[in-house]
């Protein structure tokens, strides 16, 4: 068996983990050598060419990034880490890479995909325009212009997305091999000494939502739906669909500008603008949508999200998508007004319903509750953050499973939180949405004297019954929270 100790030993993954993070490493390196021994034998050798062709004294991070150059879903989830401030810089710029890589693929085969999928591109008035624009981890984008109806002198532009070749039967192999992975870890939580999280399950929940990278169908499907989602958001571009595309190809609208965490010619303003955009469109706009069921955007790495030369946020790539449901939402805004009125009844309500069915471990989801409720009383505003922070620790210590998509949701805000950093650095979503909250409030106002006291219909789920008793409770809450602390204080003892 092939020695991976160079690449992903101990040492290597140690030096790169945040010491918080540190009691991962053991488990993050078996892993990662369960899953490199089980790949074919085509694939190591690709990997093996790769890193002889680097420096000799290349760095670890450089290695790791073209490791995951050359796996689908190692790059998938090198994406996502790219903009996590817990990691080092000099690893975050490295993967930032993976965010959008020089396209490898050849022209030739680009040009076969096309006539295989499409039939000739002439009869459909397009003209291929080389060189391809990049290579993400499942798909290639090329440039061409089109022209509609015989409209010569005014082509328009659009960008094909191919996948590439044998993308499909790749990715499966591999999300197959990290679900062997978490199978893994399952049997040895107790020797990592790593919190039993069921990662089997864990893992098949991720694959199957990763699988859809190459569904270009579902992503056409999704785009269209997005569209008609921002239909009323001037500040948004969704990218449009031309007619003639396949299981394997999109054709959609070219979008001109740049990445939201370049800096182009955009002055400070301009930059803290954006990234109160980029809340608004990708969380705002999901937990407060009026639907029953509110699609988001899964995978909101920087090269995704690019802002237009007039300023607008183009939102790209739509392969990975979640939903919230109504009553994910109905339970986040309740926790979070449990919070603002440290009622802990309220809270643990909200989390049990996050639960659904299955069973938690209910005196640790105590204890993470009235933890999280003395961060309140000590000064952290019960907002966003505060909710997922509670929500992580409800998943490590009290086994709460929530939904597959929520998990995503989640995932979503770590790698917002990370862009937003970079877009403009005293952006934060705890300071945004507050002030979105209330202006979809008043935007309800009239409506609710037409509504009954109980019902949450409204797009911030909150009924006139739940805002008349937080009025009522919020007077008293800064007595409540001193109270509790001195009795907290007075209970400790004393040495």
């Amino acid at each position: 068996m092939l020695d991976w100790e160079w690449l992903i030993g101990d040492a290597v993954i140690g030096a790169l983990l945040p010491e918080a993070y540190a009691r991962y490493r053991r488990p993050i390196v078996e892993g990662l050598r369960l899953f490199l021994s089980r790949l074919p034998g085509p694939d190591v050798a690709r990997i093996l060419s790769d890193q002889a062709a680097l420096r000799t004294d290349a760095a670890a991070e450089e290695r790791l990034v073209a490791l995951a150059e050359r796996c689908p879903a190692l790059h998938k989830l090198g994406q996502i880490l790219a903009r996590d401030r817990r990691l080092a810089l000099e690893l975050r710029l490295h993967l930032q890479r993976l965010e959008s890589l020089p396209p490898m693929t050849p022209l030739g085969v680009i040009e076969q995909t096309l006539a295989c999928e499409l039939g000739p591109l002439e009869d459909l008035g397009v003209k291929l325009d080389p060189p391809a624009l990049a290579e993400a981890s499942v798909a290639v984008v090329i440039p061409f212009r089109y022209c509609a109806g015989g409209k010569k002198d005014l082509p328009e532009r659009g960008v094909f997305k191919i996948l590439k070749p044998g993308i499909e039967d790749r990715l499966a192999r591999e999300l197959a091999l990290l679900q062997d992975v978490g199978a893994y870890l399952d049997d040895r939580c107790a020797a990592f000494g790593i919190p039993p999280l069921e990662y089997r399950e864990v893992f098949d929940q991720v694959s199957e939502k990763l699988a859809t990278e190459v569904d270009l169908k579902g992503e056409q499907s999704h785009l269209e739906q997005a569209a008609a989602t921002y239909a009323r958001e001037p500040g948004v571009l969704i990218p449009r669909l031309y007619p003639f595309c396949s299981g394997r190809v999109t054709a959609m609208e070219r979008i001109e500008g740049h990445k939201v965490t370049e800096p182009g010619e955009h002055d400070l303003r301009d930059r803290r603008r954006l990234a109160e955009l980029i809340v608004e469109a990708m969380i705002a706009g999901p937990i407060w949508s009026p639907a029953s069921r509110a699609t988001f955007h899964a995978d909101p790495h920087a090269g995704n999200l690019f802002v237009t030369p007039d300023r607008r946020l183009a939102i790209l790539d739509w392969s990975l998508t979640g939903t919230l449901g109504e009553s994910e939402r109905v339970a986040m805004t309740q926790m979070v007004l449990g919070g603002l009125s440290l009622s802990a009844g309220q809270v643990r309500s909200g989390l049990l319903e996050l639960a659904g069915e299955q069973r938690v471990d209910d005196a640790a989801l105590e204890e993470v509750l009235q933890d999280w409720l003395r961060r309140i009383r000590q000064g952290m505003f019960p907002g966003f953050s505060w909710l997922m922070g509670m929500l992580d620790d409800a998943v490590l210590k009290a086994r709460l499973r929530p939904a597959t998509d929520l998990i995503l949701f989640r995932k979503v805000l770590l790698t917002l939180e990370g862009v937003l950093a970079d877009v403009s650095g005293d952006v934060r979503i705890d300071e945004i949405l507050p002030a979105l909250f209330l202006r979809r409030i008043a935007a309800e106002w009239p409506f609710r004297l037409l509504t009954p006291a109980r019902a949450r219909g409204h797009a911030t789920r909150l009924s006139n019954l739940d805002l008349a008793l937080l009025l009522s409770r919020i007077p008293s809450t800064p007595a409540r929270a001193c109270l509790e602390n001195t009795l907290e204080l007075l209970s400790r003892p004393t040495s």
